[in-house]
């Protein structure tokens, strides 16, 4: 330990500094000079050594005032200081003790006696640095702890194998336990949670607890319990990390209830902007149809212009239908699943997309999404506008498949258009990011398509899924949505399924 100890040696004198260095540093000791008061200080501040030799006699200022200025500064009033002197005086010795001097070494000194003095100083000075980083630490430790338990967020320790081992009472809470039945469970952290919520992005909680580019939240959708939203973070597990990690649980509620709150007075604003900016398009339309009639140069102003006109219209209403899920999900009568496949025909000719093919395996008898048909036509509709937007040519060919299994439908969505990089499927469910903006040059619209898509599908108790096809170019997006429940329906027999052509 004395060996990892820093000196400096303060002496106008070369000779003398020379001649304690080499008692110094056969011991292993650091060494550093000054040859002034001035620079000593300065030294001082720079090194915060732990032991300073301090000559008395020096020019300018002496070893007395050097010790005064240092012990009246906060940041240097610690430093061990043994001052080496000549004087033997009564007068020096007691002007030394009052200018804060540790001990005193006297000239010429025993060579034995300085080294035994110098690493008595510097084990007890190691000694006090390590108990105050110590008491610290604990201070730190204690104020962390009380902060914890008091804090509006759940924390909780999970172990090695995503147990909760500790948590505050709000974390607690959240899992729907008490630390007295939740400290020894023997289920994981991720299975209590599931236990209450639905895991989103789904994707995001496959590999948990590793890290991912996505924010995880724990959904509590509308029922008989108001809704909850808990943003979930990982706060100290690194890459690879299989140690105890912790675990933040935020409310986010209040932030997606005042978006909610909003959304009444964006429908107001949706009309009154929605209104003009129709007749708009209807009139420019009206005029364009007419540019054989007029100059070419006001021909391709017009068109231009109209142009400007429908692109605008189309950035509007994915901005008013992003923020106006809310009221998609009111509860109601659920959309039937027979009136799902003409649905979906419908979309694909106000589209103009010609080539859909929709697989029904089984028979529809009385079966009801807990959502409504506007609901299922808007996530529909974003994600065969996404299809036909980012094909190389516009024109997919698209698979619709419906499927029900333990109370849940799953729609699946196949298209033979581009294939999505890693980054692109972290952060395809992210509000204003579109998938691949250099894919056409200038893709129509915000980004806010899938955000809508994932943000009702979550909120309505189901999931929803991206992956890329294995057998050529294009995405598969898989919606699972819940079923009203208690309601019956024929399962299919062998070569019951029937694909019908959009």
């Amino acid at each position: 330990m004395d060996s990892q100890s820093l000196i400096l040696i303060v002496d106008d004198q070369p000779r003398s500094q020379m001649a304690l260095a080499s008692l110094l540093e056969p011991e292993g000791y650091r060494i550093a000079y000054a040859s002034t008061g001035l620079e000593a200080l300065t030294q001082m501040r720079l090194l915060a050594p732990d032991l300073v030799l301090l000559d008395v006699m020096m020019p300018e200022m002496d070893g007395f005032e050097v010790c005064r200025r240092l012990r009246a500064d906060p940041a240097l009033a610690l430093i061990p200081v043994v001052m080496i002197t000549a004087l033997d005086d009564h007068a020096s010795l007691l002007q030394g003790i009052e200018s804060g001097a540790d001990d005193f070494i006297a000239k010429p000194f025993n060579r034995e006696e300085l080294r035994a003095r110098v690493r008595t100083i510097t084990r007890l000075n190691r000694f006090r640095v390590l108990l105050d980083e110590h008491r610290m630490v604990v201070s730190e430790h204690a104020q962390f702890l009380w902060a914890i338990e008091r804090s509006a967020d759940g924390y909780l320790l999970l172990d090695h194998e995503d147990r909760p081992q500790d948590g505050n009472p709000k974390g607690w809470q959240y899992l729907g336990l008490s630390r007295q039945t939740g400290q020894g469970c023997d289920q994981t952290f991720r299975d209590l949670a599931a236990r209450l919520y639905q895991l989103a992005p789904k994707d995001a909680w496959v590999c948990w607890p590793n890290s991912v580019g996505m924010t995880r939240y724990l959904v509590r959708p509308d029922g008989n319990d108001p809704a909850l939203w808990l943003q979930v973070e990982l706060l100290d597990q690194s890459e690879g990390a299989t140690g105890n990690r912790l675990v933040r649980l935020q409310d986010v509620t209040a932030k997606v209830s005042a978006q909610r709150d909003s959304w009444a007075f964006h429908s107001f604003v949706s009309h009154k902007l929605r209104t003009p900016l129709t007749s708009l398009v209807i009139g420019m339309g009206l005029l364009n149809r007419r540019t054989r009639q007029l100059p070419p140069d006001l021909a391709m102003l017009t068109e231009t212009a109209y142009g400007g006109a429908q692109r605008l219209k189309s950035v509007v209403d994915d901005i008013f239908c992003y923020i106006e899920t809310s009221t998609l999900l009111t509860p109601g009568n659920g959309v039937l699943l027979a009136s799902v496949p003409d649905l979906i025909t419908q979309i694909g000719n106000d589209l103009g997309m010609t080539a859909i093919q929709i697989s029904i395996p089984f028979s529809f008898a009385a079966c009801r999404l807990t959502v409504s048909a506007r609901t299922v036509e808007l996530l529909l509709t974003e994600i065969l506008e996404n299809a036909q937007k980012f094909h190389p040519h516009h024109t997919p060919t698209v698979s619709v498949g419906l499927l029900c299994q333990d109370g849940r439908t799953i729609i699946s969505v196949i298209d033979d258009g581009m294939t999505l990089t890693p980054t692109q499927m972290q952060r395809i469910w992210e509000p204003y990011h579109q998938i691949d903006e250099s894919f056409t040059g200038q893709v129509p619209g915000v980004g806010l398509g899938l955000a809508t898509v994932a943000q009702i599908c979550w909120a309505a108790g189901g999931t929803c899924r991206v992956t890329n096809r294995h057998d050529g170019p294009g995405i598969t997006v898989e919606l699972e949505l819940p079923m009203v429940e208690d309601v019956e329906y024929l399962h299919p027999s062998a070569g019951d399924a029937s694909p019908l052509p959009g």
